[in-house]
């Protein structure tokens, strides 16, 4: 008797929760081949922007072109504050290709180690004839196997890295 009793207890349970279910279940949308090659991807927007559009509130970040950005005076003096922000940057962003630019003979970090091309020393004599907005182009736009940091960086980020690589040129 108490088996039977169990028996309608449970079935009455699971017919209520099947209606409980049903009635508040979710219909998911087909899926649609078209989307399979389409996916979002890291850094991507859905749609190209119009050419010449610059996103509300990122006038500040914008800069043309690798050309235009070379054009760029550096508005920050190598001060201090400037080139500890720089340091700590360049730590996070550079120094695992680039390796630690302070320290001598010139070792690229672990990741430029393996790298197909070997990151250069940016202490060296050459970099150091370049302009500000050059390095700051560089950082910008990215060159060879160096991505950009354009969409990372503030500018003034920017120009602390640069200050920070001029200090250690001797140049500031």
């Amino acid at each position: 008797m108490k088996l039977a009793r169990i028996g309608k207890i449970k079935a009455m349970f699971v017919g209520s929760m099947a209606a409980v279910v049903a009635a508040g279940s979710a219909h998911a949308l087909p899926f649609n081949d078209d989307m399979v090659d389409v996916q979002m991807r890291t850094g991507t927007i859905m749609r190209q922007k119009a050419p010449g559009a610059v996103a509300i509130g990122m006038s500040d970040y914008y800069v043309a072109s690798p050309a235009d950005a070379e054009k760029l005076t550096n508005p920050l003096k190598g001060d201090a504050v400037s080139t500890a922000n720089g340091k700590r940057l360049f730590a996070v962003n550079c120094l695992p290709c680039h390796g630690d630019i302070s320290k001598k003979p010139y070792a690229p970090g672990a990741v430029g180690a393996k790298a197909l091309q070997t990151p250069p020393d940016l202490t060296a004599d050459m970099y150091k004839t370049r302009t500000d907005g050059s390095i700051f182009s560089t950082i910008h736009f990215g060159i060879r196997l160096m991505p950009g940091h354009g969409w990372k960086l503030s500018p003034t980020e920017h120009w602390d890295i640069v200050n920070y690589v001029r200090s250690q040129q001797g140049i500031k």
